[in-house]
């Protein structure tokens, strides 16, 4: 009633040139862009100056290491979503994506270093 809302958005079928897709939005907002490969998917997360989290939904665990492996961001999701995880879970990204030092849990400390996190779910 008092104050200013943004509701959820969903933009469909974002070219990749678009500042949405080529920007970080913090806010209700997610942008989809439909790809033909687990290639072309990897390579889109990659083709960015950010890097703070990324996700991938699947069943096969050979994809999921692959995922991980092969995207650079400092959080990787695998088959949950990227935001809300425990607070003992390092937080930060990579390359333009806030400080190159994690925030929260022991990584935190270590300030030199660069760390790549990742969750995943393979269950009902």
């Amino acid at each position: 009633g008092h104050g200013c809302y943004v509701n959820p958005t969903v933009l469909g079928e974002v070219a990749p040139d678009l500042d949405i897709w080529r920007e970080e939005v913090f806010g209700p907002v997610v942008a989809l862009r439909a790809v033909d490969s687990f290639d072309e998917a990897v390579e889109a997360v990659n083709d960015s100056v950010f890097g703070l989290a990324a996700a991938v939904f699947t069943q096969d665990l050979g994809a999921a290491h692959r995922f991980v492996d092969e995207v650079e961001c400092g959080q990787i999701a695998v088959n949950t979503t990227t935001s809300g995880w425990d607070v003992h879970h390092p937080f930060g990204g990579f390359r333009d994506s806030g400080s190159p030092f994690k925030e929260q849990g022991e990584d935190g400390l270590r300030f030199y270093t660069r760390v790549k996190t990742v969750a995943l779910h393979f269950g009902v």
